[in-house]
């Protein structure tokens, strides 16, 4: 998980087909801004021979998390903002499942039966994984979200970028493109706040690193923060599987999305 203090931009300019092309990169450090610029032109000389033909050269690359640090939960989870303007929850052992549609029917029929909303047949799958002797030990903390679930899972450390997650998040039916990110930032995020646009509010483009002040972002965010007091990002439904106490970050989690508020899902 790379998520940085300071951040510096690296501009440069180059020739691609015959045009002069103006390419920036970003180098992220939490040791020093002069560090930060040495990164930045690091990985613009890496662009520049990806350009001009070298292949694979960033097969292996874990993506950097360039958005604002707004607290640190603990050594392991980092609370940011992401480019829409709502906080992130950046875990780098504790796996959250995004869920948007159940598992299509008759997979080894184990799924014939199901009955219900979209969002009940995929508490069921839930379920059901949870109670197979393939997860045995390990808890299922279930919320419904506006678009379907969210599914914490507790009693071990995961690596996201690690075969056995990216087989766990295949049996769960996790959304592919969050399974993706996933594998590439090297965490597990789980939104916090609700997405503007679910609040009837117009989105607004977050900048970061800022190389002035924004005075409008300031104001949208004063809107967007008193606005989403009225939202839930989700609600808890039930704890399956083997049972354990929340730790710190799941508290965190649960207070910030407003889990057991009852509010509109947004």
């Amino acid at each position: 998980m790379k998520i940085f203090k300071y951040w510096i931009a690296e501009k440069s300019r180059i020739e691609i087909q015959g045009e002069l092309k103006d390419l920036t990169t970003y180098g992220g450090s939490n040791i020093s801004l002069d560090e930060a610029a040495l990164k930045a032109r690091d990985k613009m000389e890496l662009v520049k021979r990806k350009i001009n033909g070298e292949k694979h050269i960033f097969d292996d690359y874990e993506v950097e998390i360039r958005e604002e640090i707004l607290q640190v939960v603990d050594d392991k989870t980092i609370i940011t903002r992401n480019r829409y303007g709502a906080q992130v929850m950046n875990a780098e052992n504790l796996m959250f499942i995004d869920i948007d549609k159940p598992k299509p029917a008759g997979l080894g029929g184990l799924f014939k039966k199901s009955a219900g909303s979209d969002k009940e047949k995929i508490f069921d799958m839930v379920r059901k994984q949870a109670e197979s002797s393939k997860y045995a030990g390990l808890g299922f903390r279930i919320y419904e979200t506006y678009q379907g679930a969210r599914v914490i899972v507790t009693g071990k450390n995961f690596d996201a970028r690690d075969g056995e997650t990216r087989s766990m998040m295949n049996d769960f039916n996790a959304d592919a493109l969050y399974a993706a990110i996933c594998r590439k930032q090297g965490c597990f995020r789980a939104r916090l706040t609700p997405k503007p646009y679910r609040m009837k509010m117009k989105a607004y483009k977050v900048r970061y690193p800022r190389e002035v002040e924004d005075i409008q972002f300031d104001s949208w965010l004063q809107t967007y923060e008193q606005a989403s007091r009225g939202f839930s990002v989700c609600k808890f439904i039930e704890q399956t599987g083997a049972g354990y106490g929340a730790s710190e970050a799941v508290r965190f989690h649960d207070e910030m999305t407003g889990a057991g508020m009852h509010l509109p899902l947004a």
